[in-house]
């Protein structure tokens, strides 16, 4: 099937079947019948407000009878909306969770380690390594029954090669394992990969875990609401499913939109069924080129900046929090688990430093390189603290506890959600 077929297919049953898209688009003079090629380009934006407006169901495409499951966004960001699949929306996401390059297979053990309740992402893992005959280990998000040190055994005596995580997550597993007299990179033998999704990763944050855990990162990008839309290659490059949905390029100043370049992303699924998504403004800034790839894949490479939201200015430098955090970690690789936050106000950056008991004596040694890498990359004038273990991150009781919210590293005034502030009970 072409993809002006696909296109079409699609856009039908969306307005056909989905309430409130039949209602969207005829408000908007968009009735996509007849069907033509332009028509698709006249289409309205999806956005976020879109699927909290049309809750609970009003985006629904298929009789209740054939939804399998319903998941709903975190809410990190206002009300959570809702997402449907049907049993074939499952069927496709699965085989598409199986597209990275961290090769899946019946030798893997799989510990789950995000949230389970409402949330697509552990089920996502979860399915596609049962597919590729992997055995799972369904350890969930931080409760009372999954202490870091129940996950730490879990990694060990189950022999787990690969984690499925958030990046923070690595970061405070290795933190529990120095405590216990564990090494990160030897200890745990038989872990060789980490898929990790939930937040944004810089390179050099990426070169920091890999080398405390001696293991390989894929990132995997999408959402609860999309769920996978690429992932990163054998090689660590990231993809985006290009032959599962379709992908536009908004230019927001221009009010264009195209096939390549940088500007927030817009998403079409080919083949969700239970509830449409058709030109979905992700909130994402993104640069998707045709750059050639060692894994040979002709998918489209793709870098995430960042929310359109988080967006700041220094001097004549558009940046983004994941620019300061790559700039950070380039100096600390190495080191024992840095966690990091800041705040900007023009061009000065107050950043707090916090590490491991061992470990604060060497990071307060390199916090000179860190400012010299901030002021001649970014332009930023950096403060530096280096606070004290437990500060920021801790992992007693109450704090293991707590749901594992999308992390907010850097305040530009406008950032929304909650800081890095998983410090429970004193």
């Amino acid at each position: 099937m072409s993809e002006s077929e696909q296109l079409r297919e699609i856009v039908t049953r969306a307005f056909r079947h989905s309430p409130y898209l039949h209602e969207k688009w005829s408000a908007a003079g968009t009735v996509p019948e007849p069907w033509s090629s332009e028509v698709f380009e006249r289409l309205p934006f999806m956005t976020k407000d879109d699927l909290r407006r049309g809750y609970p169901d009003g985006l629904l495409a298929v009789d209740w009878r054939d939804v399998a499951v319903v998941h709903e966004s975190s809410g990190t960001t206002g009300q959570p909306t809702s997402s449907f699949f049907t049993a074939e929306d499952i069927d496709e996401w699965l085989d598409r969770m199986l597209l990275n390059g961290v090769g899946l297979g019946a030798e893997d053990v799989v510990l789950v380690k995000t949230p389970y309740s409402m949330l697509s992402t552990a089920h996502q893992m979860h399915g596609a390594a049962q597919r590729a005959g992997a055995a799972v280990i369904p350890a969930g998000n931080r409760t009372e029954l999954m202490p870091y040190s129940r996950v730490l055994r879990l990694l060990r005596d189950y022999r787990a090669s690969v984690a499925y995580c958030m990046p923070i997550e690595l970061m405070l597993f290795a933190r529990r394992a120095l405590s216990e007299g564990l090494t990160p990179a030897t200890d745990f033998p038989a872990l060789r990969a980490a898929v990790v999704n939930g937040e944004m990763l810089s390179d050099a944050k990426r070169r920091f875990l890999e080398e405390l855990w001696s293991i390989r990162l894929f990132p995997d990008y999408g959402s609860t609401e999309t769920t996978s839309l690429g992932g990163a290659c054998a090689f660590g490059t990231m993809h985006l499913w290009s032959d599962r949905f379709r992908f536009e390029v908004y230019d927001a100043a221009r009010g264009t939109c195209a096939q390549r370049g940088t500007g927030e992303l817009v998403v079409t699924s080919y083949h969700r069924r239970a509830m449409p998504i058709v030109r979905y403004r992700m909130g994402d800034i993104v640069t998707v080129s045709d750059a050639s790839c060692p894994c040979g894949s002709a998918r489209p490479q793709v870098r995430v900046h960042g929310r359109a939201a988080d967006l700041f200015r220094v001097g004549e430098r558009d940046l983004f929090p994941i620019d300061v955090e790559d700039t950070v970690y380039g100096p600390l690789l190495g080191c024992e688990p840095v966690f990091w936050t800041g705040s900007v106000d023009g061009d000065r950056l107050e950043l707090s430093l916090e590490s491991t008991d061992s470990g604060t004596a060497e990071v307060a040694s390199r916090a000179d390189a860190v400012g010299e890498a901030l002021a001649e990359r970014l332009g930023l004038r950096a403060e530096i603290r280096i606070v004290a273990p437990g500060t920021q991150m801790t992992l007693d009781r109450r704090a293991e506890q707590e749901a594992m919210f999308k992390p907010v590293y850097l305040h530009t005034g406008r950032a929304e959600g909650r800081g890095l502030e998983y410090t429970g009970s004193r």
